[in-house]
């Protein structure tokens, strides 16, 4: 036993990325230990497991009583894996109600290898696909609309037929959330630029990389409950309020912090005696009798203090007023009228010239020029279309009469002139006096009204001096009305400066002090504010003591939340650890599988690939020198880059079982549809590929190259047509496509559902009959293409083939018997639900009788001579 563990330790051990992450998750904090235990173990994280790890953190930061924990032992089982299928198959799609325009209970068939969705645009592709990407993985899904073609319109409904080791699985529309629909991706080209423009999260990654985001998101959930504990613990002192007045008991409770010594304030302050309750009595009874004995005298204090304030925000006006009347301020008026004068000189000699005429007077003045302005106006409110006013022809605004071309300049080159630099100048101009005279009519002289009280009491005590500041006040007026005279006549006038004497408002300021400190009594006052402080700290005294439990508990919560808003989480560590092991694992193994697609796609155009990670997450981002690629590449270009991101991506899933695509050779040339039908092709041998497409040349590529790949495997292709029929699309042609209308001369489609029909029972017997239904009708059309039409005319060939008239075979009873028959076969595929009264459930008896009837048509039409 020794020998083989010596043995054993000497032996290197391989690296795996369920060693490293089980080795990160053992290297925990106890509490988020119990996490990734949990995680690992392949157990959804529930509330309760939250509270518990929660429980175990407060432990850990000794804010609550430690318990005893059980050990932690890290296994490494991921559990979550088993619900994903190794051999999940898509085989099916039916049912579908609600999706706007689609015509219901159609069915999609799949191949277990590659299946071809053959449409002209409008035939109802899209419906499809956008309800593909609801279900399944989409870089950019699509809200799907309901049907309005329906009077009442329904819920969206669809069923989707999986397989796995034989077994079928129902799964409908709204269980879109099973692990099934995970294992499928969409590729379509609104997602395009998203995917080479934006950072793209790995959404298929190792199941051991997909550990960090799940562990993340268990650690916000703690973060969470962390923050919704704390926010229902105040951090606001409210204490302070229920002290009166000032004293160190009440700045000890402003000051209650996560620092405050709670029991040395207890220890000072507690308890409130019987002798403190005396003390305060006695105080109470000496502070009100001195008080009374001091209210006379304050009362005449307050009213001098009242007019010492009144007389303060006088003369902040009258130093306000002054402003406007300096030399400097005087001098800038002067010299905007000045600037006017010259810009409406500028003005008029630049264009009033050529307007002059002896026919009108006054051109140039300010009354044209006004009046030019406001037709400019008026034209711009006429409702003409794309142009101005005026052209073409247009109609004088104000004799209604047509206006000649000579007319029509004329106007141009009014408004020419009003929008010209000099006008524009002399209008600023103009603008800059009209705010100067704004601001002196909004000057306010009339400082001392009569019933005002400073007015009352300076006309009392200092009248001398108030008479002597209303006048010059006055004389203020006088100058500010001849200011705005000089304004609005635009007169340069050299004014003077014109102040208000402040100086004896300084006299008199000095005079209510003396007389203030006159009336007080500084022993007085000293004995008052000594027993109000004396009596103001019982008071606190006995508040404290009555609320002191509130104060410890406040100061033991500004503790606890101290500490707890102080937890590292470690999402740091998280997102490191993601990253590296992203690094060591993946991220190299993606870009050459990225590599490889694009030279399978002939697409090295220099792609770089960036890794970034977050949260427990990791993205990519696709940039060519620098530059996101959508911005450089041509669109082609773009198509191959973001069809080998995706492939790479899928390729490298551990789940994703198939892929599936919506025209993705939309705009491309020959050699690049090509390119892209290959490799999807190549790529049906390793997973399920569909293809929704309306480009021929692109289906036959894949055709073909289907052959290549696939040659020998059985059902190994699928190809369908989808039509669309009056107002409603989506209507399902199984079997049917460009490829091989040919093929169904003879009913050898339906025979072989006949046989599937009759091996199954339950619902497949019936989807089964109903597809070879759906082929025998297709076998009714190919009868009437290339029997009755003699290949005239054909489904998807635009060209009229005049030389095979002479093949024509027509009988009346015959075609319409044809009619008829196709007819009936279409009510019974698209008609009722089986649980409806009246409806036909399809049958392998049915079906052999309908294929029965078609032999026999055949074989009378073949008769025609």
């Amino acid at each position: 036993m020794a020998e083989t563990e010596e043995i054993l330790a000497v032996i290197p051990q391989v690296e795996t990325l369920e060693m490293d992450v089980k080795k990160f998750a053992e290297g925990l904090p106890y509490w988020s230990k119990y996490l990734a235990d949990k995680i690992l173990s392949g157990n959804s994280i529930s509330d309760a497991d939250i509270d518990t790890s929660y429980n175990y953190l407060l432990e850990e930061q000794n804010l609550k009583e430690a318990t005893e924990k059980p050990a932690i032992i890290i296994k490494y089982n991921n559990v979550n894996a088993e619900a994903y299928k190794q051999n999940l198959l898509l085989t099916r799609l039916r049912n579908v109600e609600g999706v706007n325009a689609l015509t219901e209970n159609q069915i999609i068939e799949f191949s277990p290898n590659l299946t071809i969705i053959y449409g002209t645009n409008g035939s109802g592709k899209s419906g499809y696909v956008r309800l593909m990407k609801q279900v399944f993985y989409s870089k950019e899904r699509e809200n799907i609309l309901s049907n309005i073609h329906i009077d009442i319109p329904k819920p969206i409904t669809a069923e989707f037929i999986f397989k796995s080791n034989d077994a079928n699985i129902s799964l409908e529309y709204e269980n879109r959330e099973n692990a099934e629909f995970e294992q499928f991706a969409v590729f379509d080209n609104k997602g395009l630029i998203k995917q080479l423009r934006d950072k793209n999260e790995f959404e298929f990654r190792p199941a051991g990389l997909s550990f960090f985001a799940e562990f993340t998101e268990a650690i916000n959930r703690i973060e969470q409950k962390r923050n919704i504990e704390t926010a229902k613990i105040s951090s606001d002192n409210i204490y302070t309020d229920l002290f009166e007045g000032e004293s160190e008991i009440k700045t000890a409770i402003q000051n209650l912090s996560d620092t405050t010594k709670i029991e040395e304030l207890k220890k000072k302050y507690i308890p409130y005696s019987e002798m403190d309750k005396n003390r305060k009595a006695e105080v109470q009874k000496e502070y009100d009798e001195l008080l009374l004995a001091s209210k006379g005298k304050d009362k005449e204090v307050r009213n001098l203090e009242n007019v010492k304030k009144l007389l303060g925000e006088n003369k902040l006006s009258i130093e306000k007023l002054n402003q406007y009347f300096t030399t400097e301020c005087l001098a800038k008026i002067k010299n905007a009228i000045t600037d006017w004068i010259n810009k409406e000189a500028t003005a008029k000699a630049e264009g009033i010239e050529k307007f002059k005429t002896d026919k009108i007077e006054n051109i140039g003045t300010v009354e044209w020029k006004n009046f030019i302005i406001a037709a400019d106006t008026f034209a711009k409110k006429q409702k003409i279309e794309n142009r101005n006013y005026p052209e073409n022809g247009d109609y004088c605004l104000l004799c209604h009469q047509p206006l000649s071309k000579d007319a029509e300049n004329l106007i141009t080159n009014y408004w020419s002139f009003i929008k010209s630099i000099a006008e524009e100048n002399a209008k600023k101009a103009q603008e800059i006096l009209v705010k100067i005279t704004s601001s002196y009519e909004k000057l306010n002289f009339d400082l001392f009204p009569d019933d005002n009280t400073l007015t009352v009491w300076l006309t009392e005590k200092y009248s001398k001096e108030l008479e002597s500041i209303k006048q010059q006040l006055a004389t203020q007026r006088t100058l500010s009305e001849n200011i705005i005279n000089d304004v609005q006549n635009k007169i340069e006038s050299q004014r003077a400066e014109l102040k208000v004497d402040t100086a004896s408002y300084t006299i008199i300021e000095t005079a209510i002090d003396d007389s203030i400190k006159a009336f007080q009594n500084e022993e007085q006052s000293k004995k008052l504010k000594e027993l109000l402080d004396g009596k103001t700290y019982l008071e606190h005294k006995e508040k404290f003591n009555n609320h002191f439990s509130k104060f410890e508990t406040f100061v033991n919560n500004q503790i606890w939340l101290k500490k707890v808003n102080r937890i590292n989480f470690g999402k740091r560590q998280i997102t490191d650890n993601e990253k590296s092991l992203s690094n060591k694992y993946f991220n190299q193994r993606y870009i050459n599988t990225f590599n490889e697609e694009c030279r399978k796609l002939n697409g090295h155009f220099g792609v770089e690939i960036n890794h970034t990670g977050a949260g427990g997450k990791s993205y990519r981002q696709l940039k060519l020198k620098g530059k996101n690629p959508n911005e450089i590449l041509s669109e082609g270009e773009q198509k191959v880059i973001a069809i080998a991101d995706f492939l790479a991506e899928m390729q490298l899933s551990e789940i994703n079982r198939g892929v599936i695509f919506d025209d993705p050779v939309t705009s491309l040339d020959n050699d690049r549809k090509k390119q892209i039908a290959e490799r999807l092709a190549e790529q049906a041998k390793s997973k399920q590929v569909i293809i929704f497409t309306h480009d021929l040349i692109f289906f036959y590529h894949i055709k073909n190259f289907s052959k290549k790949y696939l040659d020998g495997i059985e059902n190994c292709l699928f190809h369908h047509a989808v039509e669309k029929d009056s107002l409603l699309c989506g209507k399902i042609i199984a079997n049917t496509s460009p490829a091989n209308e040919g093929q169904y001369h003879n009913p050898t489609k339906a025979e072989e559902w006949l046989r599937k029909s009759k091996k199954s029972d339950g619902n497949e017997k019936v989807d089964f009959a109903k597809a070879g239904l759906s082929a025998l009708r297709s076998s009714y059309e190919a009868l009437a293409i290339f029997t009755i039409l003699g290949g005239t005319v054909q489904r998807f060939d635009p060209q009229i083939r005049i030389g095979r008239l002479k093949d024509i075979k027509y009988e009346k009873n015959a075609v319409q018997t044809v009619v008829e028959k196709h007819g009936e076969i279409s009510d019974m595929i698209e008609g009722h639900l089986p649980s409806d009264e009246f409806g036909v459930i399809p049958s392998p008896e049915i079906l052999e009788q309908q294929i029965n009837d078609f032999k026999n048509i055949k074989e009378q039409l073949k008769n025609i001579q």
